[in-house]
């Protein structure tokens, strides 16, 4: 918890005019952090691809 502290002070500290431009940033950090990959499906053409395999698994 150092840093946020840290960070608190500094923002606590600064003019209202660079508080837009830490607003902008941290929005664009969020965004950045959201946007998930997808997965990649892999199909070897083996006997396990059309099955279900936990079903198979249980029996």
């Amino acid at each position: 918890m150092k840093i946020k502290e840290k960070i608190k002070k500094e923002i606590d500290q600064m003019p209202d005019e660079l508080l837009y431009e830490v607003e902008k940033y941290l929005k664009t950090v969020n965004k950045r952090n959201v946007e998930k990959r997808k997965i990649r499906k892999l199909h070897l053409r083996g006997q396990y691809d059309d099955i279900n395999i936990r079903q198979k698994a249980y029996e």
